[in-house]
């Protein structure tokens, strides 16, 4: 799956996934708060697999508007995601210590570690930093699997 986020203003994003079986969904959110968590979430998903996460289930064929349902419906790898991106945005803004990630993480997660939270720390830098230099109306591309 290709996934192309456009840079619209400082305050606005385009989110364009294109999956392998050439479906294209689309849609434009807020930049401040959406795209960091989208970001994180490739991250955390990307380091830990999670197959079934935010970004595998876009690529399964879900929409955008979906996944609220399938995290509520019990989704084991949107709430696995879900419980481990909203603390990791916290180390991520110096809100939290990866110690106490860990400590917190690791009760549902035994693969959540220091070297995990820094593999994701690292990962988060470098998208987030490929993001800065993306001029307006210019993209960003990723893909996933990452």
């Amino acid at each position: 799956m290709k996934v192309v986020l456009q840079r619209i203003t400082n305050d606005r994003h385009r989110m364009v996934v294109v999956r392998a079986d050439g479906l294209r969904i689309e849609a434009e959110f807020e930049t401040r708060s959406v795209l960091l968590h989208d970001l994180v979430h490739y991250a955390v998903e990307a380091e830990a697999g999670i197959a079934d996460g935010f970004w595998g289930l876009l690529a399964a064929g879900k929409h955008f508007d979906e996944l609220p349902a399938w995290e509520a419906a019990g989704n084991h790898g949107i709430k696995l995601a879900e419980s481990l991106v909203g603390p990791m945005q916290s180390v991520w803004a110096g809100k939290a210590t990866a110690e106490r990630y860990v400590e917190l993480a690791g009760k549902s997660a035994p693969f959540v570690d220091i070297a995990f939270v820094e593999r994701v720390q690292e990962r988060i830098r470098s998208l987030w930093g490929q993001w800065r230099a993306t001029p307006f109306h210019e993209t960003l591309e990723l893909s996933w699997p990452a």
